[in-house]
């Protein structure tokens, strides 16, 4: 079992809530978003699991609440939105401890507080066995700026690719590294939207990978993403495929138009042109890639480059 195919199953099957009076956003994006009496809210949920985002052994306690929040957080970024708050649910090993219990807790408050998305609420329960992992869960609750919500579906044809910071290597072999202690992107969003207007037409948090991830504005827009390797801004120990496949950046690639007045640098933080979006291939083309990157004269397909998770995996 692929998570991408459960994912899809769930967009396809979920269609009819977007023509709701309540659902705007449905399945299929960084986050949802409903009417509630003429006022718009944007929720979103991620999952934190010890031995698959984190390994726990090795982390300090205060890094893996850090994280909790924070990798929810980046989607609230990915939509250019407003946090507002935050609801956690936890599952605990029986022997997990009070000391270390009141540390995650400390440190996902304090994250939550830091971003303006005070923890209001949630749950707690305790494994049986000892065996079994930490699992957290945050739903982080959001309202879109005055541009409105960013989605993946709005790239077109002649549209320019960037990126925000640096790409890959964010997972240390130790188990530590960047992924840890990354910043969500939400000021630098906010200042994007505020800035391009209309001439910001599509975004997403890479977190999977940017070739992983680009896809999945291309697949939405229904266009085709180029990139150039020799464009991508990687992190020091790294060369452009980790920083396609690694994930974990929480950095931001948007699709913006061709005359936007997009700024080389935003609160310290870089942005660089990438690629550019062209119109999808036909569906006789025996090459349907999503994501394609041009690395010298060779063309790649980037469409799975990323973390994907599965049964296997």
């Amino acid at each position: 079992m692929r998570e991408s195919d459960l994912l899809e199953h769930i967009f396809q099957t979920s269609k009819a809530l977007r023509r709701s009076d309540l659902v705007v956003i449905g399945p299929g994006d960084d986050m949802a978003m409903i009417n509630l009496a003429g006022r718009r809210l944007l929720a979103g949920v991620d999952q934190l699991i010890d031995g698959r985002h984190v390994r726990l052994a090795v982390t300090p306690i205060h890094l893996v609440g850090r994280k909790a929040i924070a990798r929810s957080l980046s989607d609230i970024a990915a939509m250019a939105a407003r946090p507002v708050a935050t609801l956690v649910a936890a599952a605990l090993p029986p022997d997990f401890g009070v000391d270390r219990a009141n540390q995650l807790f400390d440190s996902m408050r304090a994250v939550a507080e830091q971003y303006n998305a005070p923890i209001i609420g949630g749950d707690i329960a305790f494994h049986s066995d000892p065996s079994k992992p930490l699992v957290c869960s945050a739903t982080v609750l959001a309202e879109p700026s005055a541009t409105g919500p960013i989605t993946r579906s709005g790239a077109r044809p002649g549209d320019i690719v960037f990126v925000t910071g640096l790409l890959g290597g964010s997972l240390h072999p130790n188990g530590l590294g960047r992924h840890l202690t990354f910043e969500p992107r939400i000021d630098v969003a906010l200042k994007l939207a505020s800035t391009l207007g209309d001439d910001l037409h599509a975004m997403i948090d890479i977190s999977d990978g940017l070739g992983r991830d680009a896809s999945h504005i291309a697949e939405r827009s229904n266009v085709q993403v180029t990139i150039d390797a020799a464009r991508i801004p990687c992190n020091d120990d790294c060369d452009w495929r980790r920083a396609l496949s690694d994930g974990e950046d929480y950095e931001l690639c948007f699709a913006a138009a061709p005359n936007a007045n997009v700024p080389g640098q935003i609160g310290g933080v870089q942005v660089t042109a990438v690629g550019e979006v062209r119109p999808a291939p036909g569906r006789a083309s025996p090459d349907r890639a999503r994501v394609v990157v041009q690395d010298g004269n060779r063309q790649l397909k980037a469409d799975d480059l990323g973390w994907e998770h599965s049964s296997e995996s």
